[in-house]
């Protein structure tokens, strides 16, 4: 008798248990959506909305000079004014300087299309037009906007002065990358967001801990931690990403179809990521016959952010390198 007692009692226990993280989970979306609608009308976009392809894009444009930068911020990156937010201020004199959030994140509308690469890149076009941009650019993409600078390059030659690669990786990487593997990480993510989880983390001082955004956050100034914060946890994991994601495969054989960049520039920085990725950018050397590629030891991911001053010394002297060839 008093085991069957004893039996009831525990899973009382456990149903009290689950129904109380049922209410938690519950309370966290809820505060998640009201936090969510008050952080959007607390920060307005710096700089640009412009209707691009059927929805608002987001640009910000910093700095003078014969040269144009072009910042393609790397897939799930929330927000590329905070992303890029040292660069464009360090490089603003020597030359014009443009990021842009693609459809979904920071401040641009999602949209419909498929993130096919060719879509991609169709976005860019349209924006470099509405906004009076004259070719030609150097495109600086981070990770997996990889794809998406040498697709550029690929379709308008014309108008690409140069390309530089921060961390990212080569298209005969991406065809056969595992696809899963980020599915499952940003199903997680979105998870851990529309739950709130994340936000509760950050109020108990675990700010922004996954994926090596805490490394741009813990560098920005307190004004733009605030912003960078409230796009963190708004989309991180989002829908926007998801589409990206499955097209990862599909949008890197395109790329290989379409063949290399012949005598294009291309500077490619890596993170130390061990030997495996070592394979990785040494493949990104034969997409150009004018390539350079190199490590920065002790370096991550986000090398924009962890190693930012070493960055900035190499763009500039691709910068110099190129304009006297050009």
């Amino acid at each position: 008798m008093k085991i069957h007692k004893k039996k009831r009692t525990y899973k009382r226990n456990i149903a009290k248990i689950g129904i109380s993280f049922s209410i938690l989970l519950i309370i966290g979306g809820i505060w998640q959506v009201i936090m969510e609608a008050k952080e959007m009308k607390m920060y307005t976009p710096v700089g640009e909305v412009l209707d691009i392809n059927s929805h608002d894009m987001h640009l910000y444009r910093l700095g003078n000079g014969n040269n144009t930068i072009v910042f393609i911020s790397g897939s799930g990156t929330p927000n590329s004014y905070t992303d890029f937010y040292y660069l464009q201020n360090e490089l603003q004199q020597y030359a014009k300087t443009l990021s842009f959030d693609h459809a979904g994140f920071g401040w641009s509308k999602s949209t419909d299309s498929p993130r096919t690469v060719d879509n991609l890149v169709s976005d860019l076009h349209e924006l470099f037009n509405k906004s009076n941009q004259s070719p030609p650019y150097i495109l600086v993409a981070h990770s997996l906007a990889s794809l998406e600078a040498i697709r550029y390059a690929q379709v308008y030659p014309d108008e690409i002065q140069g390309i530089i690669l921060l961390d990212g990786g080569s298209p005969q990487y991406y065809v056969n990358d595992l696809e899963i593997k980020s599915l499952i990480l940003n199903r997680f993510s979105a998870i851990l967001r529309v739950t709130g989880i994340n936000r509760a983390l950050g109020n108990i001082g675990i700010k922004l801990p996954f994926i090596g955004e805490n490394i741009r956050y813990e560098s920005l100034p307190e004004d733009i931690k605030n912003i960078d914060e409230a796009m963190y946890y708004k989309f991180i994991g989002n829908n926007s990403n998801l589409d990206v994601l499955k097209h990862i495969n599909k949008n890197a054989k395109i790329v290989i179809d379409n063949g290399y960049l012949q005598d294009i520039p291309l500077l490619i920085l890596s993170s130390d990521s061990g030997n495996e990725w070592e394979k990785v950018q040494l493949e990104l050397l034969n997409w150009s016959n004018d390539s350079t590629q190199r490590t920065i030891i002790d370096s991550k991911h986000y090398l924009h952010w962890s190693h930012k001053e070493i960055v900035v010394s190499e763009i500039v002297e691709f910068i110099k390198n190129i304009s006297n060839n050009y």
